[in-house]
C-alpha cells in the first residue's frame, strides 16, 4: 500500500476513534485530528511491510502510538512543561481548551491507545508482547519527559542528554520499529530493532532541536526558539549547529546500514524520505 493511500484510511479510523459527546472529547479530538505528519504509524506501516506482516494487523499499533504521541504533545506544551502557545500550526490544546481539560484530554489519549492496541486482531501471543513492548515504550516517555524537566536551567553531560532523548523520543520510535519482528513472530529481532529505534530516535530529537535553533514558527508549525528560551540542555547546545547537524547525519547514517543489512528496504526509504 502506498503511504498516501495508508494516510488517508488511517486518518479516517482515526477520525472514527472518539465521539464528541463531551467537552474532553472534544478537546482529544482537537489535537489528535490536526495535521500531524503521522511519522510514527507511517514507520510503523513501512516496518511491518518489510516483515511481510498481514496488512490488518498494522493498523491497530499504528493507531495506538498515534494517540499516545498526540497526548504526550498536549501535555508537553503545557505552561508547567514547555509553556508553548502553538502546535500543528494552530493553538495548542490548553490555549483553546484550559489548562485542567488539557490535562484530562491527553490522560484521555492515553488510555485510549491502550484500549486500541488490546482490541488488535493478532493471535494471543503476539497482542501480549505488543501490549509488553508498548508499556515499556511509553513508559520509557514518561522517564524522559520527567529528566528533560530535571535538567532544564541545568548543565548536563552529553551522555545525559542522549539518554533521556533515547527515552523521551525514542521510546515510542522502539516501539515503532520492533513492531514488525513482534507482528511477524520474528522474536529474535525485537530487541535488536528496539535499540536501533532507541538510537533513531536519538537522531530525530537532535534534528528537532536543529529545527527549533534554525526554523520560524510558520515552517515548523510550533512555537520555535523554546530550548535556548528555557535554558534545556540540548546536543545543539553544546556543540552548535554545525558539528550537531555532522553528529545527526552519522547517527542516521548507522541506522539505516543496520537496516539495510536486514533487508528493510521499505523502512530505509522511509527514513531517508524524513532526513530531506
Amino acid at each position: 500500500m502506498r503511504n498516501e493511500e495508508f494516510l488517508q484510511q488511517f486518518n479516517k479510523r482515526l477520525e472514527s476513534l472518539i465521539k464528541t459527546t463531551n467537552k474532553v472529547e472534544q478537546a482529544m479530538n482537537y489535537s489528535l485530528l490536526s495535521s500531524g505528519k503521522r511519522i510514527r504509524p507511517l514507520l510503523i506501516k513501512t516496518a511491518c511491510e518489510d516483515m511481510m506482516v498481514d496488512a490488518d494487523l498494522i493498523w491497530h499499533p499504528a493507531l495506538a502510538i498515534e494517540l499516545f504521541h498526540t497526548a504526550s504533545l498536549i501535555h508537553d506544551d503545557l505552561p508547567q512543561i514547555d509553556d508553548s502557545p502553538l502546535r500543528r500550526g494552530r493553538p495548542s490544546c490548553h490555549v483553546v481548551y484550559g489548562n485542567d481539560f488539557a490535562i484530562l484530554a491527553g490522560d484521555g489519549l492515553m488510555l485510549k491507545s491502550f484500549e486500541v492496541l488490546s482490541q488488535s486482531p493478532a493471535d494471543p501471543r503476539v497482542k501480549t508482547l505488543l501490549l509488553t513492548h508498548f508499556s515499556r515504550a511509553t513508559y520509557e516517555v514518561l522517564i524522559g519527559e520527567a529528566l528533560d524537566v530535571e535538567y532544564t536551567g541545568k548543565s548536563q553531560k552529553l551522555s545525559e542528554i542522549l539518554k533521556m532523548y533515547s527515552k523521551k523520543t525514542g521510546g515510542l520510535f522502539s516501539f515503532c520499529t520492533a513492531s514488525g519482528a513482534i507482528l511477524s513472530e520474528r522474536f529474535q529481532l525485537i530487541e535488536k530493532f528496539t535499540k536501533l529505534g532507541s538510537v533513531l530516535g536519538i537522531w530525530f530529537q537532535v534534528v528537532d532541536d536543529l529545527k527549533d535553533a534554525l526554523s520560524d514558527e510558520k515552517a515548523a508549525g510550533k512555537t520555535v526558539g523554546r530550548d535556548k528560551m528555557l535554558g534545556k540542555p540540548t546536543v545543539v547546545s553544546i556543540f552548535g549547529v554545525h558539528k550537531a547537524k555532522d553528529f545527526a547525519d552519522k547517527l542516521l547514517e548507522g541506522v539505516l546500514n543496520r537496516f539495510d543489512e536486514y533487508g528493510m528496504n521499505k523502512t530505509v526509504d522511509f527514513l531517508k524520505s524524513l532526513a530531506v
